[in-house]
């Protein structure tokens, strides 16, 4: 979002270091002091309404997103409901984080009202290949850490390093506490290297597969229209034949929590073959995901123009 939709001004960038620099850790600190997450989520809805009100702009593109996700026109009031709601719901996700992140992890899986496919990560993990475990900016992802924790699992989160240090001082110490090690990877130079390395081992790899961030990725039909998906997870699962299983997390209308994993997806075919099971996996993946949003749309937290990436259009 950041590298998308940030302005040029210094003083602007200045204002918003400062701001988030004082809201994450005041989250943190009530997220430890409240007994009822209830309360965290009616402050943070509070706060997700300023932002709405603040900048527009980001504003306009989660209503270009949800109404083609909806197929209906960025004015129709569904779109606008759940567009806002979409704001909220991203707050909720953080509050949520930080309260749990700092209790029992008995608490966080006591609020998992369905956990489905966890036979599918013990298969993927009895091969001995590594398993990337392919998430996207949707629903609580970071409570998945939690859920995987709980199994003595330990997963490494593979990440975009956030521009703001308060958020990812924040960010890496709640993971830190829930058994997970961060990676930060900016898609440059060796940067991928490690990945490589902890996968031959047999270790698990989280990742997100709905952001190209490298714009070199590959053109998938989604929600009736082509748009690139990156192709990393892709080609390191076919460097090192480890297989991917599908890991979404979301929140139902009464605040619980659900996971499903799914089937694993291997790329073992020749280098003739790969391309074509990359991209096979690729629809696999991305077909999953438009199931999740058309069921949760106001949880796929997206706050630029998906489908007409300026940063693309940069180019």
């Amino acid at each position: 979002m950041q590298d998308r939709m940030q302005s040029d001004s210094k003083l602007l960038g200045l204002a918003y270091g400062a701001v988030f620099g004082t809201l994450f850790p005041l989250f943190f600190f009530l997220a430890r002091s409240i007994a009822r997450r209830e309360r965290g989520h009616e402050i943070a809805d509070q706060v997700a309404n300023a932002f709405m009100d603040l900048r527009p702009k980001y504003l306009e593109a989660i209503l270009s997103n949800t109404a083609r996700v909806m197929g209906l026109k960025p004015s129709h009031p569904t779109v606008d409901r759940a567009a806002r709601d979409m704001v909220r719901q991203h707050a909720r996700a953080w509050v949520d984080f930080f309260f749990y992140g700092q209790r029992p992890p008995e608490e966080a899986l006591a609020q998992f009202a369905s956990i489905e496919g966890l036979e599918h990560i013990d298969a993927a993990i009895a091969e001995g290949r590594g398993v990337i475990l392919l998430t996207a900016h949707a629903g609580n992802y970071e409570l998945g850490g939690l859920l995987l924790r709980a199994r003595n699992l330990k997963v490494h989160a593979v990440y975009k390093p956030d521009r703001f240090a308060a958020v990812e001082r924040l960010r890496d110490r709640m993971r830190t506490q829930g058994g997970v090690v961060g990676l930060p990877v900016d898609g440059v130079g060796f940067s991928t290297l490690p990945l490589v390395k902890l996968l031959r081992e047999g270790s698990l790899v989280g990742m997100q597969g709905d952001r190209d961030y490298s714009l070199n990725g590959v053109s998938m039909s989604f929600f009736g229209r082509e748009v690139p998906f990156p192709r990393g997870p892709w080609e390191l699962a076919a460097m090192t034949g480890a297989s991917i299983v599908t890991s979404f997390f979301y929140t139902d209308e009464d605040r619980r929590f659900h996971a499903h994993f799914g089937e694993p997806i291997r790329i073992r075919g020749g280098r003739g073959e790969r391309m074509a099971e990359i991209e096979a996996g690729m629809r696999t993946y991305v077909a999953d995901l438009e199931t999740l949003i058309r069921r949760h749309p106001s949880q796929w937290y997206c706050f630029y123009p998906f489908w007409d990436d300026p940063a693309r259009n940069a180019l």
